[in-house]
C-alpha cells in the first residue's frame, strides 16, 4: 500500500522543473530530513507545480504544525487527524483576523473617525507625549490604559486608532466594547463581543483560552456614559474578567469628572489639536478651502479655541460656506445642526412625518437619556417617549394628528443625528455633545421658568444643577441664554445664583461661559461670597472657583498665592483648576508678569503655557517675546512645546539668541516644528554641543 512521497522542500539540483532551489545550500543540507517532507500524492504534485502559493516557509510551515498535532495527540490523547482541535496559537490568529473585521464594520459606522489623523496623547509621568497610532504598535504588550478626555476631544477616536495600529503591527487583538450600547441589552461584555458578525464561530471557551497568553486587548468605550446601575454591573464583571484573565490588557475611556473606571491603568490624557493637526484636518475634510478656514478661525476670538477640539473644528468645517463664524461650542453645534435639516435631501421628509418639529422630539430623547445617566436608550424608552412627546404637541396646538413612534424613530436615523444600534435595537446621538445640546432646550426651559416660580427653582437644583450628567447641557444653555434677550439673561443669571448653593465650581464655569450683561447682574453677590469663602494665603476651594471663573474681580486674592517666591506654594495655586483663566489675572497682565522676579516669573509663564487655553499661549508667548532672558524664554517654549504650539514657538524664537537656542536644544524637543529658521538654528546649537 502506498499512502504517502518523499518530496523535498528545497529542489535537490537545479534544472527544468526543479522548485524552490537555493544555490546557497551543501549537498548535505539538501538531502538531510529537515529538507524533506512527508506527503500524499496529490500534494507532492502540487508542490511541484508553477503555483507560487508553495514556498519554502509554506512548506516548512507544513512541517512545522504535522509535527505539532502528532505530539499534541500523543500527550493530550486525542485522535490525530484534520479532526483535531485547533491549538490555542490557531484560535487566537483567527481572533486576531476577527478583531480586524470588526474593526472594518466600526469603519463603516458614524463612531469611526472622520480622518485619519492620529492623535497625540499624554502619557503621565512621562516627559514627552505620545501618537496614539505609535503607541498602538505596542498595545498588546502594554500594561492597562485609562484614556481621559473632555467633551469632543477625541477619546473614542484615540480608542480606535490605538485598536487600528495594533491591528497593523499584529502586536495584539483588540476587542471593543461601545458601553453606552452593551448597557442597555442583557448581554455580558464577553456575549457582546461574540455576538458580533466578525466573531461567528467563536465561543466564550475559545476568547477566554486566546485570553489567557499576552495580546488579547480589552478595549472599553465611553465608561463615563453609564448610569449607576449599569456602572455598577460593568464594574463587577470588569474586575472579574481581569481577575480571571490577568494576562490580557484592558483599556477604558472616560470624562475627567467620571474617573472612578474599575481598575488603575496608565493615565493617557488626549491632548488638544496641534495647529498642524487642525492644517492637516481641515485639508484632508475640505482641501485647501479648510485651510483658510482655520487660519480665519485662528484670528476669530472664541472660535480659535474651539478648533483645537475634533468635534468642533470637524463641525466649523461642515458648516456651509458664506456663513458668519460662530463664537461659542453652543453656536457652532446649533449652526451645524441648522445646516444639517436645510439640506433638501432631509427636509422634505422630516416636514413629512414632523411638520418641522422635530427638535422637540430630539430634545425629549436627550432629556430621556439625561435622566437615566446614559448615552442609550432602549426602544421601549424611545416610543415611550415620542409618543409623549406626541400628547405634548397636540395638546399645545403644534399637532393635529400624532405621527407613529416607528415613523418618527426611522426619520430621525434616517434624515438626523439619531443612530439605531444593537439587537435587541436600542438609539443614541450620534455624539454625547448633540445629545447635551439637546438636553440643554430643557434646561433653558427649566431655567426662564425658576425666574417666577419658586418651586421650579427648587426643582432646577435638585433635578438638574446637582446631577452631574446635566453639567455639559447646562453650560450649552448659558452660553446661548447669556447672548438672548433681557428675560434669558435675567433667567441665566438667576441659575448661576442658584448653582452656587449646590455646586460653586459649576457656578464658575457658568459665569465663565457667560456674558459682561449677565455677570453685571450677579456681580456684588458673588464676590461677597466668595471673600467669605475663601481664607487668605490658603488654597482652598474658593481659589479653584476664582481662577475657573476667569473673573478679573478677584485678581487680588489670586495674585499673591501664584506669585509666591516658594514653588511648593505657587504652583498648588496655579494647578487649582482643571485649567488656568489669564483673565483673573486683569488686563495688565503681561506688565505685572514681566515685574516679578526671574524665578517667580518662570514658574508663572511656564505653567500659563501648559495649562491655559488659547488666550494663555498668546500671553505666555508675548511675554516670552518681551522678555530678553534665555531662561524665561526656554520655560515659555517649554510649556509651548508640549502643547504643540508651533507658531507660538517659532514666534518666540524668532527674537531669541543663541543661549537661549542652547537652553531649548538640551530641554525641549522640537523636531517636529516645521519652520525652517528655528530648525537651522537648533542645528547651530547642536553643533556647539559637540
Amino acid at each position: 500500500m502506498n499512502i504517502g512521497v518523499a518530496a523535498h522542500i528545497c529542489a535537490a539540483a537545479p534544472g527544468p522543473g526543479a522548485r524552490r532551489y537555493r544555490g546557497d545550500m551543501t549537498p548535505e543540507q539538501r538531502k538531510s530530513h529537515e529538507n524533506g517532507i512527508w506527503l500524499c500524492q496529490d500534494c507532492a504534485k502540487a508542490i511541484d507545480s508553477d503555483d507560487p502559493a508553495f514556498s519554502e516557509t509554506v512548506l516548512h510551515g507544513w512541517k512545522r504544525k504535522h509535527a505539532e498535532d502528532m505530539w499534541r495527540s500523543i500527550i493530550h490523547k486525542v485522535p490525530f487527524g484534520p479532526t483535531m482541535p485547533p491549538t490555542v496559537g490557531e484560535i487566537g490568529a483567527r481572533l486576531q483576523k476577527a478583531a480586524s473585521a470588526d474593526l472594518d464594520v466600526f469603519k463603516r459606522s458614524n463612531k469611526w473617525p472622520p480622518t485619519n489623523v492620529s492623535l497625540m496623547l499624554e502619557v503621565k509621568g512621562q516627559p514627552e507625549p505620545v501618537l496614539a497610532s505609535a503607541l498602538g504598535q505596542t498595545l498588546g504588550t502594554l500594561d492597562d490604559l485609562v484614556i481621559v478626555a473632555p467633551p469632543g476631544t477625541g477619546k473614542t477616536t484615540a480608542l480606535f486608532q490605538l485598536a487600528e495600529a495594533s491591528v497593523r503591527a499584529a502586536s495584539g487583538t483588540p476587542l471593543v466594547v461601545s458601553l453606552s450600547d452593551w448597557s442597555t441589552g442583557g448581554l455580558t461584555l464577553i456575549e457582546a463581543i461574540l455576538r458580533r458578525p466578525a466573531f461567528s464561530g467563536f465561543t466564550e471557551a475559545d476568547l477566554r483560552a486566546v485570553a489567557e497568553q499576552p495580546g488579547v486587548v480589552f478595549m472599553f468605550d465611553s465608561w463615563n456614559e453609564l448610569g449607576s446601575d449599569a456602572r455598577r454591573r460593568a464594574r463587577t464583571e470588569i474586575q472579574s474578567l481581569r481577575a480571571e484573565l490577568p494576562a490580557a490588557t484592558f483599556v477604558a475611556t472616560t470624562r475627567p469628572e467620571i474617573s472612578d473606571v474599575p481598575f488603575d491603568g496608565q493615565l493617557l490624557t488626549v491632548l488638544e489639536l496641534s495647529e498642524q493637526q487642525q492644517m492637516d484636518i481641515a485639508r484632508e475634510i475640505k482641501g485647501e478651502h479648510g485651510v483658510r478656514l482655520v487660519d480665519e478661525a485662528w484670528r476669530t476670538p472664541g472660535v480659535r479655541e474651539l478648533v483645537t477640539t475634533p468635534l468642533y473644528l470637524t463641525a466649523l468645517l461642515s458648516l456651509p460656506d458664506g456663513q458668519q463664524f460662530p463664537r461659542t461650542k453652543e453656536e457652532v453645534l446649533r449652526r451645524f445642526i441648522e445646516a444639517h435639516e436645510r439640506q433638501s435631501q432631509h427636509t422634505e421628509q422630516l416636514k413629512v412625518v414632523m411638520h418641522g418639529l422635530q427638535g422637540a422630539f430630539l430634545s425629549d430623547l436627550a432629556v430621556t437619556a439625561t435622566r437615566a445617566a446614559n448615552t442609550s436608550i432602549t426602544d421601549t424608552n424611545a416610543r415611550r417617549s415620542i409618543s409623549q412627546t406626541d400628547e405634548f404637541l397636540v395638546a399645545e396646538g403644534q399637532l393635529t394628528i400624532k405621527p407613529q413612534p416607528s415613523d418618527v424613530l426611522d426619520a430621525l436615523v434616517s434624515h438626523h443625528l439619531l443612530v439605531r444600534t444593537g439587537e435587541p435595537v436600542r438609539y443614541r446621538f450620534q455624539h454625547q455633545q448633540f445629545q447635551e445640546w439637546y438636553a440643554s432646550r430643557d434646561v433653558e426651559r427649566a431655567m426662564l421658568e425658576s425666574v417666577v416660580d419658586a418651586n421650579a427653582l427648587q426643582k432646577l437644583k435638585a433635578d438638574i444643577l446637582n446631577s452631574t450628567p446635566w453639567e455639559e447641557p447646562i453650560l450649552f444653555a448659558v452660553e446661548r441664554m447669556a447672548r438672548g434677550d433681557e428675560q434669558h439673561r435675567k433667567a441665566c443669571g438667576v441659575a448661576i445664583l442658584a448653582a452656587i448653593d449646590v455646586d460653586p465650581i459649576l457656578a464658575a464655569d457658568m459665569i465663565f461661559r457667560s456674558t459682561e450683561a449677565v455677570w453685571a447682574q450677579i456681580s456684588n453677590e458673588i464676590q461677597k461670597f466668595v471673600r467669605r469663602w475663601h481664607t487668605p494665603g490658603k488654597i482652598d476651594r474658593a481659589v479653584r472657583f476664582m481662577v475657573t471663573s476667569g473673573r478679573s474681580e478677584f485678581r487680588d486674592l489670586v495674585w499673591p498665592l501664584i506669585t509666591n517666591e516658594n514653588d511648593q506654594k505657587s504652583l498648588p495655586a496655579l494647578r487649582a483648576a482643571r485649567r488656568f483663566r489669564p483673565s483673573v489675572l486683569g488686563s495688565n497682565a503681561m506688565k505685572d508678569i514681566l515685574a516679578l522676579s526671574l524665578k517667580v516669573r518662570a514658574t508663572v509663564v511656564s505653567e500659563i503655557a501648559y495649562r491655559s487655553g488659547m488666550d494663555g499661549l498668546d500671553l505666555a508667548a508675548q511675554i516670552a517675546k518681551s522678555d530678553p532672558n534665555p531662561e524665561l524664554k526656554a520655560a515659555a517654549v517649554g510649556g509651548l512645546s508640549f502643547r504643540r504650539a508651533d507658531r507660538h514657538v517659532a514666534n518666540v524664537l524668532g527674537t531669541a539668541d543663541d543661549d537661549t537656542f542652547d537652553l531649548v536644544y538640551r530641554k525641549s524637543h522640537l523636531e517636529d516644528i516645521e519652520d525652517k529658521a528655528v530648525q537651522d538654528r537648533l542645528a547651530a546649537a547642536r553643533a556647539r554641543r559637540k
